[in-house]
């Protein structure tokens, strides 16, 4: 999905160009380059070097840097798997910091942020680009982006206690579910229901939440190289090792075994 010439502003904003998209040959490997904006550059596949001034940052999934106005950066891929990721240019009324700043996202962050491009992706209209629907979801992206990068560790984060348990349940659970059905079952609720609390705390829903904690359990996995792809499939609630290959595939854009193999510099 390409998208320029929005000028979508909110105060101190102003919105130029979004993509959300795979690296083509041509971009697997860029010489280091300048803009007139400001950049935001999330990885939400694949892996490679991101340079930055002759800085090195090795990036992969969950990668988020920014890039101040007339900040040199350049990528160079690492692996055969073409990375995807999503790239907002924007101008701002007060640079947010003099440099460039890089930050990793965590899994909950991701989901959101995932869960917002899906719906993206399901409603876009190639006649009707720029509708109200498309830049509410740019927008919820943007702030999403912004709050990573300016978030105080100090500061009182907002509370979601339904989907608290939910994930502290996945989280205890030593066998993750199948179904999100079966969660609901486990909270004592009806999966409409759970859904429609969670919905209405976070914009998530059972599944996600799932799909989040199947995520890390996948990562945690296979990071031990003596848990077999099959093992690690149980433990993340598939019966079938291929379909689980196929589902980390879809949402990693390598397979189990690359991702494992996968190599930084």
């Amino acid at each position: 999905m390409f998208l320029e010439n929005l000028r979508i502003s909110i105060p101190g904003f102003s919105i130029l160009r979004f993509a959300h998209h795979r690296h083509s040959e041509k971009s697997d490997q860029i010489t280091e380059h300048e803009h007139r904006y400001s950049q935001f550059l999330l990885y939400l596949r694949g892996q490679g070097i991101q340079t930055t001034q002759s800085v090195l940052y090795p990036v992969r999934r969950g990668s988020f840097l920014y890039f101040p106005p007339k900040t040199r950066h350049g990528f160079k891929k690492v692996n055969k798997a073409s990375p995807f990721s999503v790239v907002i240019n924007f101008k701002e009324k007060k640079q947010t910091y003099e440099m460039a700043q890089f930050k990793a996202l965590s899994p909950t962050n991701l989901t959101e942020i995932e869960s917002t491009l899906n719906q993206m992706v399901g409603s876009v209209d190639l006649g009707n680009s720029n509708s109200i629907s498309i830049a509410s979801g740019i927008l919820n992206l943007f702030s999403l982006l912004f709050q990573v990068l300016t978030d105080d560790p100090s500061s009182t984060r907002q509370v979601h206690p339904v989907t608290g348990m939910v994930r502290k349940a996945l989280a205890q659970s030593n066998q993750i579910p199948h179904r999100p059905s079966e969660i609901a079952r486990f909270m004592k609720e009806d999966l409409s229901s759970l859904n429609r609390k969670i919905r209405h705390e976070t914009g998530l829903n059972v599944g996600t939440l799932l799909d989040e904690n199947r995520q890390k359990r996948a990562f945690e996995g296979l990071q031990k190289k003596e848990a077999s792809i099959s093992q690690i499939a149980l433990d993340c609630g598939f019966r079938d090792p291929n379909y689980f290959a196929r589902w980390f595939r879809n949402k990693v854009g390598q397979s189990p075994r690359q991702w494992r193999n996968g190599k930084f510099i």
